[in-house]
């Protein structure tokens, strides 16, 4: 019956088609080629007709699971649109590399100060006063690329503006400190080599602790080095004020409060704050030197004590202690009495156990040098 009714339907379309194709001729009376080529356009769109139903019943027939796979198949074509002017396919995975590309071409680089450097007319050796860094330009600015040993020597080809030397590192240009570079070999004994004390400096050989010197109404304020060296120096009449980690958010928030509710007259108050956050030297002159004027009103003395060595660990390099000191050193007010502590462990030694902390024998010796100094 279907069969039936789709034969007269063709052959209706044929009949129309040949109608169609008569009449594009007007109401003449058509030749015989163009009987003939209206005849063969019929041919074509009965052609067409049976194609398109052929086409439809084939969808018909497909399974349930097939049009899902055909449902797949158009997806997976759907993801494989991205392609190139010239036409060609870009995979996912291009279009990402190439994505990643222009970001990381697009990043802002950090922008460093411009120097120069001036090239000596013959390179010098010269020789590592202290354990330092080695950098890729001429400030702490820059990459840390190696380090120092005290005494060690090295080949200096220039000198930049910042005053960093030039000098020859494992056949490219590094750049140290001027104030780590003398002409001389140090006279002291230079530290053992990283292998020796098990990658950390050990100073001079540490000299005896001397007698150390009864101090009544002192204030310690400090971080883990004072938490360490109350630890060390046994028995004493101080009062500690020092917590592991801290800094100039603490000092202000906790410490001053403390030290407020026991300075009075004799109290001889020692800070020792930096080498957690070098970078609020300016909070921290300005809060000193204010409670400063406020405890000598009280009559106490009030003591700041320099930030002492460290090497190489992942908080703050040798440059930024040396900074800090100097900058605090030149910014407090004559109210403040500087102790160059720095200085002084320089000279005796010191054994670091961990790039920031020092062994026992080195905290008592500046412990009793802080006492002799108040």
């Amino acid at each position: 019956m279907r069969k039936g009714v789709a034969l007269k339907g063709r052959m209706v379309v044929v009949l129309a088609a040949s109608i169609l194709a008569l009449g594009l001729y007007g109401c003449s009376q058509p030749g015989e080629a163009e009987v003939e080529e209206a005849m063969a356009e019929s041919g074509t769109v009965a052609a067409r007709v049976q194609e398109a139903e052929k086409k439809a019943d084939t969808k018909n027939q497909i399974e349930p699971e097939s049009v899902m796979e055909v449902d797949g198949e158009k997806e997976g074509k759907t993801e494989d649109k991205a392609q190139s002017s010239n036409g060609q396919k870009v995979s996912e995975d291009s279009v990402n590399t190439e994505d990643a590309e222009t970001s990381e071409s697009e990043e802002i680089k950090k922008d460093f100060p411009p120097y120069t450097v001036s090239v000596l007319e013959s390179a010098k050796v010269m020789y590592a006063v202290h354990p330092v860094n080695i950098r890729k330009g001429p400030s702490t600015d820059y990459e840390r690329i190696g380090s120092l040993n005290r005494g060690q020597e090295v080949l200096v080809s220039g000198q930049a503006d910042t005053g960093w030397f030039e000098i020859s590192y494992e056949e490219e240009k590094g750049y140290v400190s001027n104030r780590y570079l003398q002409d001389n070999m140090p006279v002291e004994e230079a530290i053992p080599t990283a292998a020796e004390n098990e990658g950390q400096p050990a100073g001079q050989p540490v000299q005896a602790v001397t007698e150390v010197k009864s101090v009544a109404g002192v204030i310690l304020v400090g971080d883990s080095r004072f938490v360490q060296m109350q630890e060390n120096v046994g028995e004493n009449s101080c009062t500690w004020i020092a917590e592991s980690g801290k800094g100039y958010n603490w000092f202000n928030e906790n410490a001053i409060a403390r030290i407020d509710g026991s300075v009075g007259k004799g109290s001889k108050i020692l800070i020792n704050l930096g080498v957690n956050d070098p970078g609020n030297l300016n909070n921290y002159l300005t809060l000193v030197n204010a409670k400063a004027a406020e405890w000598v009103g009280k009559g106490a003395r009030v003591y700041y004590a320099s930030v002492n060595p460290v090497w190489e660990n992942p908080y703050v390099t040798e440059e930024q202690v040396e900074y800090f000191n100097s900058q605090l050193q030149n910014g407090l007010s004559g109210d403040v009495q500087w102790i160059d502590s720095h200085s002084y462990l320089d000279s005796i030694g010191y054994k670091l156990v961990d790039g920031l902390h020092y062994n026992a024998e080195t905290y008592q010796n500046l412990y009793a040098y802080f006492m002799s100094c108040l």
